[in-house]
């Protein structure tokens, strides 16, 4: 490695982060400098229209280990990522968000244990600051994930990791649209743990993710990463089929027995049972080729307006 090369990138991705923004270098390069190794921090910015771009330019002004990557439009927090990994140039490579959230005082524990071997380390927020929705859909989210890609990860949505050079650069190879970074990193099969990092309260800025947002989120990454949704619905519909079957027999014998005995009660709520399961079963078959529909038009999953050195 040349000299001049940094040893650790840190990659963070901005969208309407301004009041944060001078707090965060600053602790970061404060944090690193402690560490001792030489570092970049790359902030990209993904579409900001609060003033961040015109604070990061301030900041790179006196700090010339900051490099700002400009998004052509606002493409979302993964695509950020991926282009910074793409701007990294060190062996190390950090993730964190603009939040302040997860400490920056942090990012030396995932270091440290990645020199123990692994390719991946995952932040842990054992102790969360988050409402009671937001906990709880993250673990109902955590439970599923773990249980489809078979690992005990338990905190799948911090923002902290750390990787090594050789498994980003397996990363940026990929070319579908639907990626989550750590579900990503585990289908790669590297060696993946997980340490328990602070969480704080936001003080500054707001959440970008509404509840929409959340709901969206976790069904992307289930739809994403696997099919048992759809083996789900079709096991229920084989289990509403034979429902269905035994209720006509019980008519046909009732009416054989007893006469006929009307059942339009019965036939009516069976009827828009059945109806909402074809329903929800289309639509999650539209949701996959809506997949299909997107990963086949070959657009760009970032594109990069400005790189401010």
């Amino acid at each position: 490695m040349p000299h001049n090369e940094p040893e650790i990138s840190v990659v963070i991705p901005v969208f309407n982060e301004a009041p944060n923004l001078h707090k965060l270098v600053s602790r970061i390069a404060a944090s690193l400098d402690e560490y001792g190794r030489p570092f970049e921090i790359i902030a990209v910015d993904d579409g900001s229209t609060d003033g961040s771009v015109e604070i990061l330019r301030e900041i790179q002004d006196s700090n010339k280990r900051l490099r700002v990557v400009l998004l052509a439009r606002n493409f979302g927090q993964t695509p950020a990522v991926f282009a910074g990994f793409s701007h990294a140039r060190g062996q190390r490579i950090v993730t964190i968000d603009a939040d302040l959230q997860n400490p920056p005082e942090d990012i030396p524990k995932l270091l440290e244990k990645i020199e123990e071997g692994f390719d991946v380390v995952n932040g842990w927020r054992a102790n969360r600051q988050d409402n009671l929705f937001r906990h709880a859909s993250s673990r109902l989210l955590n439970a599923i994930v773990s249980r489809v890609t078979r690992t005990t990860i338990q905190d799948y949505g911090c923002a902290l990791k750390a990787f090594r050079r050789e498994v980003v650069d397996r990363l940026l190879t990929l070319t579908h649209h639907s990626r989550y970074l750590l579900v990503e990193a585990v289908k790669l099969g590297v060696r993946v743990a997980e340490i328990e990092v602070a969480h704080n309260e936001r003080t500054e800025g707001k959440s970008k993710y509404s509840l929409f947002d959340l709901i969206r989120v976790n069904f992307d990454i289930i739809t994403g990463i696997t099919v048992a949704p759809l083996q789900f619905i079709g096991l229920l519909g084989w289990l509403f089929a034979f429902g269905g079957f035994a209720m006509s027999a019980r008519v046909v014998y009732f009416r054989i027995r007893y006469g006929d005995i009307s059942y339009m009660g019965t036939i009516t709520a069976l009827f828009f049972i059945l109806a909402g399961i074809q329903m929800v079963a289309t639509g999650l078959m539209c949701e996959y080729v809506g997949r299909i529909f997107i990963e086949v038009q070959n657009r760009p999953y970032y594109v990069v307006r400005e790189v401010i050195e």
